[in-house]
């Protein structure tokens, strides 16, 4: 996979009638802000999907009407700082 690093510090080779290197730095620059956004919320998702399967295993032992049937998710799903504080509230509510 690439990564916003390996844009940085990619160097090309120079030609005599090649690209304007100023029109390509611009370029590369705005991929590399596009692609660290990427990776900053591609962690953000790992990181909440790996709090919601901690959560859902920590009940594991319950049974009955609060279990809940998980299915596949979405790569271009998200949950707010908001949406994961009124689930831990709910949570707390329902103990």
């Amino acid at each position: 996979m690439i990564k916003a690093e390996n844009i940085a510090n990619k160097e090309f080779k120079k030609s005599l009638f090649g690209y304007d290197r100023e029109d390509v730095d611009r370029y590369l620059d705005e991929l590399i802000v596009q692609l660290r956004q990427m990776e900053d919320e591609r962690r953000e998702m790992v990181s909440t999907i790996e709090y919601l399967v901690s959560e859902m295993t920590g009940q594991s032992g319950q049974t009955g009407a609060n279990e809940q049937v998980v299915g596949p998710i979405s790569p271009h799903a998200t949950v707010s700082d908001a949406e994961r504080r009124r689930a831990a509230e709910a949570e707390k509510e329902s103990q």
